[in-house]
């Protein structure tokens, strides 16, 4: 299991290229393939095999090279068409499923020891009273601590089969008493919905990172949580999410629109078309809405991005997203392995295909990232020269190499972005603020998040315990950019005791796409950035 960690956007950058790869969604019964009849194609194949078991100079593995032709002859189709070996089809489907079997904790090796960083909400763990900060020294007669520790050793240790039990011999800090526990192992969810918070007092906040089988029920009940606290306008953020199940597209996107509003239509190669329309029981159909995208929203977040700005319900703000028009069917081979198979392109509603040539995969993720040569402002204003489509209200809108968003949240320009990550990796910030927050768990027993929000300062002693070795690098900086470096130390702080939530709401303020989503609800109107894209087609 891969847990959710706070890392910078030039970490972020790379692992979204993998993740949207890896990132597709399909929502078809898993088809069983029986290959009954012999034909030319498969006797060649067979033949090919013999002969390299029977004749070839070494000994090899067929089977392995098999699975290796298999991955590149479905990678000659289309970058998402993809093959699964029998041996990694359950943890490749954890995500997809929304949930993994084990102890139910968020970990690192901290000091050569293994160390809980929360107990998961509900779970195993945190049923037995294992705690944030606890250290667990031995699991299934399993040394857990030393040099040699790896977070694989632990996966492989503390995953299982539910209703399996695991023995653990824990430290607990705090009271510096010892312990032995047995934990049950269970249903541990893996969460899509992972920051909801208010903004201020009628703006809410929700940023989804997946779309899996429990999306659904996870955003209804964000929305719910937003709407009890007062929010009458919600920001909802998708950058960064490679997408998921074609279904809880629909779901989430059913939230938001209309009674029998279109979220997508799909085609396959006949041209059969299927169609997906909105019901009437959603909870956020009216409310002022903006919806957040950039170069890594791909596959079902642009689902719901088209839907919402196609049949103008909100606004869309950000940067361009992936373009990945594509959908796949999982189909079951004979012996448990599975292939991903592209079947369908889907279409918003107002009839675009925002897929993009597939050359352009790597080079144009990384362009709008700002990792090439050459003038990458220009590369995210420019239109795309392509087909005009209309929205439900007449606005124009683009096919084509992703959803291009109605306001534009430029790059940043001013570096700040690299200097603050040259900063943090100066300080080792993210390990700083594990061990900060363990040298004071104490102190922050007694400290809620609400109050942690509103009244933790990172004073200049926390700036010390942090920079004490780069004090005269800090004085390089201007205040901005020391200002910030303190409010990223604050969300580091908050996710170790809080989790991404508290992150997200600890630097939110300084985040310049949730500032130009509140200036768009502020101004409750058109802005000019929209007006400027409809004279440039008229």
């Amino acid at each position: 299991m891969k847990y959710s960690r706070i890392i910078f956007p030039i970490f972020l950058s790379i692992a979204m290229l993998a993740g949207i790869v890896i990132g597709v969604f399909f929502d078809f019964p898993a088809k069983s393939v029986a290959l009954t009849e012999s034909t030319q194609r498969e006797n060649k194949l067979r033949q090919i095999l013999n002969y390299i078991d029977f004749e070839y100079v070494d000994n090899l593995n067929t089977d392995s090279i098999l699975d290796i032709t298999i991955s590149d002859l479905l990678r000659k189709l289309d970058p998402h068409s993809a093959y699964i070996p029998q041996d990694q089809v359950a943890a490749t489907e954890e995500t997809i499923k929304g949930s993994f079997e084990g102890i139910g904790i968020e970990f690192r090796i901290f000091k050569d020891t293994l160390t809980v960083i929360r107990a998961i909400e509900g779970g195993p763990s945190e049923k037995v009273g294992i705690r944030a900060g606890d250290r667990i020294l031995m699991a299934a007669d399993r040394q857990m601590f030393g040099e040699e520790l790896r977070n694989k050793d632990v996966i492989e240790t503390l995953k299982g089969e539910s209703g399996t039990r695991v023995s653990l011999a824990m430290y607990h800090p705090l009271d510096g008493t010892k312990e032995v526990v047995t934990v049950k192992r269970g249903e541990v969810p893996i969460n899509s919905v992972q920051t909801v918070f208010m903004v201020d007092d009628s703006t809410g906040y929700v940023k989804l990172v997946r779309f899996s089988a429990t999306t659904g029920k996870e955003f209804n009940k964000a929305l719910k949580q937003l709407r009890k606290a007062g929010a009458e306008r919600i920001i909802f953020d998708l950058r960064d999410n490679p997408g998921g199940l074609l279904s809880a597209a629909r779901e989430v996107s059913d939230e938001l629109l209309g009674n029998d509003e279109m979220i997508v239509f799909t085609k396959n190669r006949e041209g059969d078309k299927n169609v997906v329309k909105a019901g009437s029981s959603g909870l956020f159909q009216d409310g002022p809405l903006v919806l957040l995208i950039n170069e890594g929203s791909a596959s079902a977040s642009e689902i719901v991005a088209g839907a919402i700005q196609d049949n103008d319900r909100g606004w869309v703000i950000g940067r361009k997203s992936f373009g990945k028009g594509l959908v796949q069917e999982e189909m079951t081979l004979n012996d448990g392995s599975k292939i991903r198979l592209t079947t369908r392109r889907y279409y918003t509603p107002s009839g675009r295909s925002i897929q993009k040539p597939f050359e352009d995969y790597d080079q144009s993720y990384l362009q709008r990232k700002g990792y090439h040569d050459g003038d990458s402002q220009a590369l995210n204003d420019t239109l795309p020269a392509n087909k005009i489509y209309r929205t439900l209200n007449g606005r124009p809108v683009f096919g084509g190499g992703g959803i291009e968003p109605d306001v534009k949240v430029n790059l940043d320009t001013s570096r700040a972005g690299v200097i603050l990550y040259h900063l943090a990796a100066l300080g080792n910030i993210d390990n700083k603020a594990f061990a900060y927050v363990d040298d004071h768990r104490a102190e922050f027993e007694s400290l809620n998040r609400k109050d942690f929000m509103q009244a933790f300062e990172v004073t200049d002693t926390v700036m010390h315990y942090f920079f004490s070795n780069n004090a005269d690098e800090l004085k390089k900086y201007d205040e901005n950019i020391n200002t910030l470096l303190r409010a990223r130390v604050k969300a580091y702080l908050g996710y170790y005791l809080y989790g991404n939530s508290a992150f997200q709401e600890a630097y939110g303020q300084y985040d310049p796409f949730i500032k130009e989503a509140l200036r768009i609800l502020n101004e409750n109107g058109e802005s000019p950035e929209l007006k400027e894209l409809e004279s440039m087609v008229e």
